[in-house]
């Protein structure tokens, strides 16, 4: 679980430059950001939620206008950053009936 947390939240931080690059124009670095949310997709399994919003958001950033990209990515990180905080609260109830 604590695994799946970290490559959900290395996939948030992508996000999040991702939509920089869209505002920005800054197609370089976008590529690259692109590149690595790539690699991190093939890590989970097919139909596993984030990889679909993930395979979803990269889809949109490198086929469409800067302005619906932004939007789309910024849909699919919303989404992950809700699976990371439904990982954290499973994670601490976890700890927590451990210490009892």
């Amino acid at each position: 679980m604590v695994e799946e947390l970290h490559k959900e939240e290395q996939a948030r931080d992508l996000l999040r430059e991702i939509e920089r690059c869209l505002r920005g124009g800054d197609h370089a670095e976008l590529e690259d950001h692109l590149t690595q949310l790539d690699r991190l997709v093939e890590s989970w399994p097919e139909g596993h939620m984030p990889r679909l919003l993930i395979e979803s958001a990269v889809g949109s950033a490198r086929t469409r206008d800067s302005i619906r990209a932004g939007s789309d990515v910024s849909r699919s990180r919303s989404t992950i950053e809700g699976e990371i905080t439904t990982l954290r609260g499973a994670i601490e109830s976890i700890q927590a009936s451990a210490h009892t």
